[in-house]
């Protein structure tokens, strides 16, 4: 991710933290593209799964990713946008802020070709002193201009802070002790903190050209009117349509 995304971050013009990222260099040359793909991939059913159905007797990689991860993809064009955005959002989450996506909204969606209900993304920010942090996350991805975009996702976040504990998070926390899982324990203590308070996110994925700071000005007001501890991650791609469809091209192979 950093060998083509560049980050800056501006926390002085607006009353939340705008972090941009812009390509260093034509993503195409960065292998962006294949890198997207795999990250699709792992999104949709992670690694230990297909190695542990590949090792059942009869069945190999190739057949295993065919199976759950190239055909498990979505044919619909906006729900492939909006899972694209995601995925790549929780990428820079993880890749430049240090967090840790606890929360893969898709890989167990039984209807690839509707967008599953509930939060983008839940993550895990880590703080001074070794503890962490609940994240809350919105992501939109556009390759058109959309003044409107960045309203849509603080009235999500808007409404998930006003509901306690989201309904993703109960079913994650159901998931991760279904599965065993070692961060069952970490959200668990995160969520059951009742001083520190979530931080919200907002990603935005937009075409580079129809991009326009005015949207962020569009939302400041708003914003002050929630008190919430924000942070707006503007992605900025030039062809962005050409490298999501570069990327699924390649999903599961």
């Amino acid at each position: 991710m950093k060998e083509w995304l560049d980050q800056s971050v501006e926390g002085h013009a607006y009353p939340f933290v705008v972090a941009t990222y812009v390509e260093k260099v034509g993503w195409a040359g960065a292998g962006a593209a294949r890198e997207m793909a795999r990250l699709l991939g792992e999104s949709t059913a992670s690694p230990e799964f297909i190695e542990r159905v590949s090792s059942r007797r009869g069945w190999d990689k190739g057949r295993a990713r065919a199976t759950f991860v190239a055909e498990m993809q979505p044919g619909n064009d906006a729900v492939k946008k909006g899972k694209f955005g995601e995925v790549l959002h929780g990428a820079v989450l993880e890749e430049f802020c240090g967090m840790v996506v606890v929360y893969h909204r898709y890989r167990y969606n039984p209807n690839p070709d509707t967008s599953p209900p509930g939060l983008d993304t839940i993550a895990l920010m880590p703080r001074d002193g070794g503890d962490e942090r609940l994240v809350y996350s919105e992501t939109k991805l556009r390759t058109g201009a959309d003044g409107g975009t960045l309203a849509k996702a603080l009235g999500q976040l808007t409404r998930t802070a006003s509901a306690g504990h989201p309904p993703s998070l109960k079913a994650l926390l159901q998931a991760l002790s279904d599965t065993d899982s070692p961060l069952f324990d970490r959200v668990m203590q995160v969520a059951d903190n009742r001083v520190t308070p979530p931080h919200y996110r907002i990603g935005v994925i937009f075409e580079a050209k129809h991009w326009s700071d005015s949207y962020l000005r569009m939302i400041k007001d708003n914003h002050g009117a929630q008190r919430m501890d924000l942070a707006v991650d503007v992605v900025k791609i030039a062809s962005l349509g050409s490298l999501i469809n570069d990327a699924y091209s390649s999903v599961g192979r």
